[in-house]
């Protein structure tokens, strides 16, 4: 039965009403597909949107039986959907039989109810927007007077539509502007690079859709990826550090032609074969863009999200991103700049050990936090025995050899907690976090013996300098009232050391 010309126009504006209430487009289209079929009195309705750029339909609300999955359901990649047929033929499409039609392919047909379809265009400014499908469960003839209503409710909808999806454009353009605006602060906010990479993982994630993100730093005299943050699935993961020579991968790939990369589908055997792409464990993923970080003539690493959809990713995405790269490139290299001025600003520049000063700021905290805790703290205090006699004899260059093979064979024997610091001259200080007198005095006699065990390149000694040390133990006890006393301590058992003969470890008593 058609209803009369005034209540189509109630419920036209009613459907109106429904739909400017809403706020936001999900909800928008879902009201939409309630009311949409009492227009014509249909037993359901399926909206859904256009992707004109991917060629893809992307089922957004229905009313009927799959009013809660619809937006769930998964078009094959080359299926003819009622949505592709609407979009391009750009008018209003009429089936009767949807078992018995080019329009759709039978497997769409097959999980829905629906056995006569009305397919209207949304449109707005000559752009497809989606598409409006009102059915039937039984066999319908529609007749002229359902098909202009539906048409003429049809218009106002695709306003309704394009007006909400332009403010959610601009919301999401708005946010993207925030997101690259805190990453250009991180530029210039002196920041650990750590906390850099941290940063752009934070706006990526607000911005762009993603299953996976990992940022890779490229090391070119090793050809090596190491990854500093990698993201799979809700969880940040350790992953190893890869040489692109025998892994290249996507990324190897990306390094290679300094070139964005974007891939509808990453998971087929072709492009799993093409590029060698690497598995990192967890689900694999489909949608994949990767950008190069490039600075100046140089390629810091590669910077990746991905989806476990396919198509996931427009050209408007991989433009942001490509955004995103250029000014985290930026970011990473100036956080690499103050690191390495930082670090040569505490590190002593022939030895690597830390300066004195360094030393005693932070030597106070590591005694005081132990002292707080009633942890156990030790130190080595080393000195290289007859050291003049090398300068003297063999001249200062090979002086400066000497303290450089010491200081790299003593920190080969320590941890990388340890605090190693030149203290003046020749003589060296390690202080051991959590390390009772015992183990203190175990780590004091592998130092020395890996030391006298060194064989120092001279061109007037064929075998080499033997070069011994004398080391001097003290571990922080009540008594202990400061860093500097625990030195001296320290200090004096390693001059107690030299004086019973050299190339041994005294304790501080």
């Amino acid at each position: 039965m058609i209803i009369d010309e005034v209540s189509h126009i109630r419920l036209l504006n009613a459907l109106m009403e429904a739909a400017l209430d809403t706020h936001d487009i999900q909800n928008m289209v879902q009201t939409l597909a309630d009311r949409m079929s009492d227009i014509i009195e249909a037993d359901g309705c399926y909206i859904t949107f256009w992707d004109s750029e991917r060629s893809m339909t992307i089922p957004a609300a229905a009313y009927g039986p799959h009013r809660s999955t619809y937006n769930k359901f998964i078009t094959i990649p080359g299926e003819q959907t009622f949505t592709a047929s609407i979009a391009g033929a750009k008018h209003t499409l009429v089936v009767e039989d949807a078992f018995k039609t080019e329009y759709i392919s039978p497997r769409i047909a097959a999980n829905f109810p629906a056995k006569s379809l009305l397919g209207l265009p949304m449109i707005s400014d000559g752009k497809i927007l989606g598409a409006i499908i009102i059915s039937y469960n039984t066999p319908h003839h529609f007749s002229s007077t359902e098909i202009s209503r539906s048409e003429q409710a049809a218009r106002h909808v695709s306003f309704a539509v394009a007006k909400l999806l332009l403010l959610e454009d601009e919301k999401h353009r708005t946010e993207e502007l925030v997101a690259l605006n805190r990453i250009g602060i991180a530029i210039n906010s002196g920041r650990e690079i750590d906390g850099v990479i941290a940063t752009i993982f934070e706006q990526c994630m607000k911005i762009i859709e993603l299953d996976v993100f990992y940022l890779a730093l490229y090391d070119p005299e090793k050809d090596e990826l190491r990854f500093p943050l990698f993201y799979d699935g809700g969880e940040h993961i350790t992953m190893a550090a890869r040489n692109l020579a025998t892994k290249p991968g996507l990324s190897g790939h990306i390094i290679k032609t300094r070139k964005p990369l974007s891939l509808p589908d990453a998971s087929t055997p072709e492009v799993q074969h093409s590029f060698g792409v690497v598995r990192a464990g967890g689900i694999p993923s489909r949608a994949y863009i990767g950008v190069p970080l490039i600075y100046g003539n140089k390629v810091l690493g590669v910077m990746s999200v991905q989806s476990r959809e396919s198509n996931a990713y427009t050209e408007h995405q991989l433009q942001l991103m490509e955004t995103i790269a250029a000014q985290s490139a930026v970011a990473i290299e100036n956080a690499r700049l103050n690191g390495e001025l930082q670090h040569l600003s505490i590190t002593d520049g022939l030895t690597g050990a830390i300066i004195f000063r360094h030393l005693m700021e932070l030597g106070p905290l590591e005694f005081a936090k132990a002292a707080r805790h009633g942890r156990p703290l030790s130190l080595l205090f080393l000195d290289i025995d007859n050291f003049s006699d090398f300068n003297s004899r063999f001249g200062h260059a090979t002086g400066n050899e000497v303290l450089k093979a010491v200081v790299d064979r003593a920190k080969s024997c320590v941890r990388e907690i340890d605090l190693f610091a030149r203290y003046g001259g020749e003589e060296f200080v390690i202080v051991l976090p959590d390390t009772p007198p015992d183990e203190a005095a175990i780590i004091a006699e592998r130092v020395r013996t890996g030391v006298e065990s060194l064989r120092v390149p001279s061109p007037v000694q064929s075998d080499g300098l033997n070069v011994t040390i004398s080391v001097g133990v003290a571990s922080i006890s009540p008594d202990t009232v400061s860093f500097q006393k625990l030195v001296d301590a320290a200090n004096t058992a390693e001059r107690t050391a030299k004086e019973q003969g050299r190339n041994r470890v005294e304790i501080a008593v």
